[in-house]
């Protein structure tokens, strides 16, 4: 006789129940658990298995929400599943938003494959507005396939103040907008870029987007980039108004778990600009006194 897996479980259970997706979904979030219609989905299909932290803590509710009893799906999950050399290094989103406690979930709730997607370039474009608030941030990334299959990109947005509607994501090559998660009171967005074609393993792709910043932002005193896989090349360009240049920049890096580093950076214009061969996760800023 063959072994349950946890999909069949996890089917069976969802059947007894008599719930849809959206009503799953909608019981887990109530008790604090935001797992996707597409992550329920893809469990139940075999596709995917939980296996970070807060996708196993989901489990324990799952059960409780499905009234079935406790260990039915947790005893049969089965350890996390080598992923051998295609799996890259990478930092907990906990510990790289570690001020920012809501972004994790936010995470949570988005289908992504960024794991599978290894960065060789990654470049930011911050323009200001002449009040000194951003107006928006132009990214552009160089992404190769770690396996086939990979169709999709979490988008990670937060606000210096909180705002009624926020910000939004604009495509611009090569992708479109798929689930967006937004929490007006803390200004944090997490959005869900499909590529346009499935990615097959060793594919590349040139992938560009633009974050539209909210009127009436206050003025802005930093730009921060927070990866959460290493980078080969990262660089990123201030562009500040004629009307609204500081008075210096300086850049500052904290990655790798190592002490934070930084110095002054150079003023060409309305410009500032600064790049990193080799980027290991971590927070790489750029900051400015007006």
């Amino acid at each position: 006789m063959e072994t349950d897996s946890f999909d069949r479980v996890l089917r069976a259970a969802i059947a007894r129940s008599g719930l849809g997706l959206e009503r799953i979904r909608c019981h887990l979030a109530r008790r604090g658990c935001r797992v996707s219609i597409a992550t329920l989905s893809q469990w139940q299909s075999g596709k995917r298995r939980p296996e970070r932290q807060e996708s196993l803590r989901a489990l324990v509710v799952l059960e409780d929400v499905l009234s079935i009893p406790a260990g039915t799906l947790t005893g049969v999950v089965g350890p996390p599943r080598p992923r051998g050399p295609q799996r890259q290094r990478r930092v907990s989103p906990e510990a790289v938003w570690p001020g920012e406690p809501q972004v994790p979930p936010l995470l949570g709730e988005v289908d992504d494959e960024d794991e599978f997607l290894m960065r060789l370039s990654h470049h930011d474009v911050l323009r200001l507005g002449a009040d000194g608030a951003e107006v928006s941030l132009a990214v552009r990334l160089v992404l190769r396939a770690a396996r086939s299959g990979v169709s999709r990109l979490p988008v990670v947005s937060v606000l210096d103040e909180p705002h009624p509607t926020g910000q939004w994501v604009r495509p611009v090559r090569h992708c479109s907008v798929g689930e967006v998660a937004y929490l007006p009171e803390f200004g944090s967005m997490v959005a869900s870029l499909r590529l346009d074609r499935e990615l097959a393993r060793g594919d590349v792709v040139m992938v560009e987007y633009e974050i539209v910043y909210p009127p009436g932002a206050p003025r802005s005193v930093r730009t921060e980039r927070k990866l959460r896989f290493p980078v080969r090349e990262y660089f990123v360009e201030v562009e500040f108004h004629p009307r609204a240049v500081p008075e210096r920049c300086r850049w500052l890096v904290a990655d790798g778990g190592r002490a934070a580093r930084g110095g002054g950076l150079r003023l060409d214009g309305t410009t500032a600009q600064f790049a990193v061969s080799g980027a290991d996760p971590g927070i790489y800023a750029v900051r400015w006194d007006w």
